[in-house]
């Protein structure tokens, strides 16, 4: 989501498959997923909080992870998609745009996942009529509504073709130098409301912020990444060699960090060996009873991901850079599920009988001491109808916005950018350009 001085973006590849039938069919099943989050919605406001799997002990669930979530694919693709004008990395500029789209995208999503779990959604007023300064909550509700404000404005300035090419770069350029720090602070606030938690060890961490930043470069790369491959495949997209290959090096090397973040915690745990601390981590870590968390991050995406990046013959595989961006997403995804339930687990009081869940229930106790938490069909329901919202918003603007035609300024001289481009099969073989890729001989 950031301006950025575009290279010629593509145009529609040959025999592209963008038929009515199929782009109908993809609508419908949009339209009904979106209709079975609202009626879900409808369902938790006449039933309550009650009607989900949060209760006192564990009071934050699918909603909150779901939200920190896609406020990392959102400032993710904005950091990636402004260090083409930022760090001068031409082989991104392609995905400008479309960056624009699935951060502004990603961003208004998250704001709406906030509303169901309020449970009175008017009361958000209240944090525009009585702010409370001193809560995180605040300053990320405010930098939310400038991030997207921000993001259509970006986009509108993307869109411009009849601008004097001179004066439109060098708007571009000051758009993307404002966007790349508002990127990081959007997530770095989205952290503070976890890492100022004191009375929260398995929160209050100095690393918090750096964490989600880089696992917000990860997520968001990545699904530009998916994006860009199903333009390429169903919309008239086509995805340059050298882009490819920055992809990869930039799917690698923030996967890489953030796992060495991640592992830095544990290893800060396991040495402290704090009872509150590592009664958290005992829950995470194989044989706990939310090791599945631990595999899904490290292995299903951490390792497996790593593999089909770094290892020659499987990279060479086609399909290899999607499997491997959908897996590593999937990763970050687990490791906000961990980040948010976990904190919740161990309630900070543990005296019998416990601390109320709030409903009654005649079979049995009304109390816990420890937190459980399954989410129920209402929330899953909201979010998947929340899913198919992003879904929806990309798909329009993506043809609305002609993202596979319209081509951009050059970057050279300010002349209208020549539209061609080779269109490399993801298992074929391309010669690197010197200097232009950090994994130069690779795909």
């Amino acid at each position: 989501m950031v301006a950025t001085n575009t290279a010629s973006l593509p145009i529609p590849a040959r025999g592209a498959r963008t038929g009515r039938p199929g782009i109908q069919l993809w609508y419908a099943l949009l339209a009904a997923a979106c209709a079975f989050g609202l009626a879900a919605w409808i369902y938790e406001l006449e039933n309550g909080l009650a009607a989900t799997g949060m209760r006192d002990v564990v009071s934050w669930g699918m909603y909150i992870f779901t939200f920190a979530f896609f406020i990392g694919l959102s400032a993710g693709g904005l950091i990636m998609a402004s260090s083409a004008e930022v760090f001068g990395i031409k082989a991104l500029k392609p995905l400008s745009r479309l960056g624009v789209l699935s951060a502004a995208a990603c961003v208004a999503v998250a704001a709406l996942m906030i509303i169901p779990d309020l449970g009175r959604p008017a009361r958000i007023l209240n944090i525009f009529i009585h702010p409370n300064w001193s809560s995180p909550l605040v300053w990320d509700v405010f930098i939310i509504s400038i991030y997207f404000v921000f993001s259509v404005v970006d986009l509108a300035v993307l869109q411009q073709h009849t601008t004097e090419p001179a004066r439109l770069r060098r708007t571009m350029r000051v758009l993307a130098y404002v966007g790349l720090p508002t990127a990081v602070l959007l997530h770095s606030i989205t952290a503070w409301i976890f890492g100022l938690q004191i009375a929260r060890t398995w929160w209050n961490t100095s690393l918090m912020a750096p964490l989600f930043v880089v696992s917000a470069v990860l997520s968001g790369t990545a699904l530009v990444t998916l994006l860009a491959l199903a333009a390429e495949r169903w919309g008239g997209f086509t995805l340059p060699a050298d882009t490819r290959r920055w992809l990869r090096g930039f799917i690698t090397m923030a996967l890489i960090v953030d796992l060495f973040f991640v592992g830095c915690e544990y290893i800060t745990v396991l040495w402290g060996n704090v009872p509150a601390d590592r009664s958290a981590l005992d829950l995470v870590l194989p044989g706990g009873p939310w090791a599945w968390t631990f595999w899904g991050e490290w292995i299903v995406g951490g390792v497996i991901p790593l593999a089909l990046l770094l290892v020659p013959r499987l990279r060479r595989m086609a399909g290899s850079l999607g499997v491997a961006a959908f897996l590593a997403i999937a990763g970050v995804y687990v490791f906000r599920i961990e980040l948010v339930v976990i904190g919740f687990i161990n309630p900070l009081t543990q005296f019998p009988p416990g601390i109320a869940v709030g409903t009654y229930n005649p079979t049995t106790t009304s109390f816990q001491l420890v937190g459980r938490y399954s989410p129920t069909w209402v929330e899953y329901g909201i979010i998947i109808g929340l899913f198919a919202f992003f879904g929806a918003i990309v798909t329009v603007g993506y043809h609305r916005l002609q993202l596979a035609s319209r081509s951009p300024i050059s970057s050279q001289e300010g002349r209208p950018a020549r539209e061609e481009t080779v269109h490399s099969a993801p298992d074929t073989p391309v010669a690197p350009s010197a200097g232009e890729s950090p994994f130069s001989g690779e795909q």
